[in-house]
């Protein structure tokens, strides 16, 4: 079927006034509100200005998913020395000259006026003219999930930021302060708690979950109420909660379960959950509740972030991963977990389309692959695939409420049984028994425990989906996670190398075969061989020619000319030098100079910038 799309089709909105910087009104001259939000379709055609901001490189291939590393699953390609780039984020040493900041802090506060724009004339023309009218309310509760969102990601990049609800107009004070994060986030979970009522669920919207509806702003509720009851860095560089957490843990609970009540549905086959993504399918009252849409041509899914498809004669273009998943990562998982072969993928794609072991350094997420869309891209295509990104799923549901159940009341019955529904798809069913049953009856002897449970499903499910740097900070668990994955990936180089140790039973090569195809079969995906196979061209050219070819596994992690850890582990997370996990993740970033700048003192930065 085709794949309808609706956010980029008037990109070229003239009709909004949005601000070119920070905080600034770019013509004195304003819109006629009574004109623009006069009728459904123009008014629509106001608020997709909004959703159009998605589709700025800001969102594309940095906030979605370059901003969210390194955590203790999606991590970075780090240079030798801090390069003024995206790399510098994800190694914790970024300053306040790099781009990046800048682009994705415009483009927050940009779309954020043009929210407040139409929230302006949604109120005083469209409902003034029929407040009953569902398409009105619903835009109006776009307005406000999308204006909730880029509040979301600036809050857990830049703590507390600036605070404007209404849009900018000449003569407005354009140099604000900084509000509290605790003082936004409770304005932002009451304003969508006021409309989510009066919203419309995903299968009575023309674009269904490419578009944010009921289901989704219940779940922005709980996802707002979770950072509001968790903890958060502090200028000082520590990690508090406020008093007041329980409040909004409630709050968590109440929405997941209202949504688990109203509008349940089964959890499909993980594996075809992205399939469909990938192949622009968008099933209704499923596991996706709502999804960034991209038309082709545009959205970087599959291009930075997936598998690695080289560029070549074939018709699929060209994609990388700029974010991969550590090899702590994919052993963590049972190997039965269904979600491990589509969360970790060991190989790429060359220019022919022969799979090549990726490497232990490039394991890709899986989740997002180019080679899937209908219709090939192009040979020359790079960027651009039309891959959706979905922000939220019904799996995250289940789990938020597990954790606001357990926090509140322990590891009740129904917080155990939110959490079962999540396993359960992750285990073929001649496997409950031990792997949910038994699991979680174990996990579930005391509050801690169940808690852990969580820190770990929320892992397994969600890997690639550039969720954990959110989780890992709200829970202050952050230096922790980083320190415990560095460790464990050194240890691991340690135990490879020498046969010893924790870790020695777990590949130190990784040995492999090709079909005439090009199909790569793996001997040994989980453990090192009792007997090293036969190796093709060892110890000469010519020598089994029908023996395995092997690439460095755990051995990866240790250098053996300097007999110390490999650049991996020493790079990876460098700007973070706390090996014990016991104090703060400087996670937030700095302000970009120009915004310093041109704030007149309103901004300084802290955190030691």
């Amino acid at each position: 079927m085709k794949k309808i799309y609706f956010i980029l089709l008037l990109i070229a909105i003239t009709s909004l006034q949005s601000c070119k910087k920070f905080l600034t009104a770019d013509s004195p001259s304003l819109t006629d509100l009574e004109y623009v939000f006069n009728t459904e379709a123009d008014a629509k055609k106001a608020v997709n200005s909004v959703y159009a901001l998605f589709n700025q490189d800001a969102f594309t291939s940095r906030l979605s998913n370059n901003f969210s590393g390194n955590s203790d699953i999606e991590c970075g390609g780090v240079s030798a020395s801090p390069d003024n780039s995206r790399r510098d984020i994800w190694s914790f040493e970024c300053t306040p000259a790099n781009g990046d900041l800048l682009t994705v802090w415009n483009n927050g506060y940009n779309a954020i006026n043009r929210a407040n724009e139409c929230e302006k004339g949604l109120k005083e023309v469209s409902l003034v003219k029929d407040p009953t009218n569902k398409v009105f309310n619903n835009l109006l509760g776009e307005t406000r999930a999308l204006r909730a969102l880029w509040f979301y990601w600036l809050m857990n990049h830049w703590g507390d930021v600036p605070f404007k609800t209404t849009p900018s107009r000449a003569g407005d004070n354009f140099y604000l302060g900084r509000t509290g994060r605790d003082t936004i986030l409770t304005f932002l979970i009451n304003d969508l708690i006021e409309i989510e009522p009066k919203m419309s669920w995903a299968d009575e919207l023309d674009f269904g979950i490419e578009r944010i509806n009921r289901e989704f702003v219940i779940g922005m509720i709980a996802r707002l109420s979770l950072m509001r009851g968790g903890y958060w860095l502090y200028p000082d560089k520590t990690m508090k909660r406020k008093d007041d957490y329980l409040k909004y843990y409630e709050i968590a609970n109440t929405y997941t379960k209202k949504l688990m009540d109203l509008k349940p549905r089964a959890l499909p086959d993980y594996a075809t959950v992205f399939q469909n993504v990938n192949k622009y399918i968008k099933p209704l009252n499923s596991d996706v509740l709502y999804e960034v849409a991209f038309h082709p041509g545009f959205g970087d899914v599959g291009w930075n972030h997936g598998i690695r498809v080289d560029a070549g004669t074939h018709p699929y273009g060209s994609g990388s991963n700029y974010l991969s998943l550590p090899i702590t990562y994919y052993h963590s998982f049972d190997t039965t977990d269904k979600r491990l072969p589509v969360s970790c993928f060991l190989v790429y794609y060359d220019k022919d389309l022969i799979q090549q072991p990726a490497g232990a350094t490039s394991v890709a997420p899986g989740k997002w692959n180019r080679l899937l869309v209908p219709t090939p891209l192009g040979a020359s295509t790079a960027k651009g695939t039309g891959i959706n990104w979905p922000l939220m799923r019904y799996s995250d549901i289940l789990l938020m409420f597990a954790e606001s159940e357990n926090e509140l009341n322990g590891p009740t019955a129904a917080a155990q049984n939110a959490l079962r529904l999540v396993r359960q798809r992750a285990f073929s069913e001649s496997l409950w028994s031990d792997k949910v049953t038994a699991y979680i009856t174990t996990a579930a002897a005391g509050k801690q425990t169940f808690f852990d449970a969580i820190v770990n499903e929320r892992a397994w499910e969600f890997g690639g989906e550039c969720l954990r740097k959110y989780d890992l900070a709200r829970w202050n668990l952050y230096g922790k996670k980083v320190a415990d994955a560095r460790n464990a990936l050194i240890q691991m180089g340690i135990d490879g190398t020498t046969n010893t140790g924790t870790y020695a039973n777990l590949p130190d090569y990784m040995y492999y075969k090709k079909s005439a195809n090009g199909v790569i079969t793996w001997l040994n995906l989980y453990r090192r061989p009792a007997v090293e196979p036969p190796v093709k061209d060892v110890p000469t050219v010519g020598s089994n020619p029908d023996g395995y070819t092997r690439i460095a596994w755990t051995r990866s992690m240790y250098n053996t000319t300097t007999s110390g850890p490999a650049n991996f582990p020493l790079w990876t997370w460098r700007g973070y030098s706390d090996y014990t996990g016991a104090t703060a993740v400087r996670y937030i970033l700095p302000l970009h100079s120009s915004v310093v700048t041109s704030s007149l003192g309103a901004l300084q930065n802290q955190y030691g910038y």
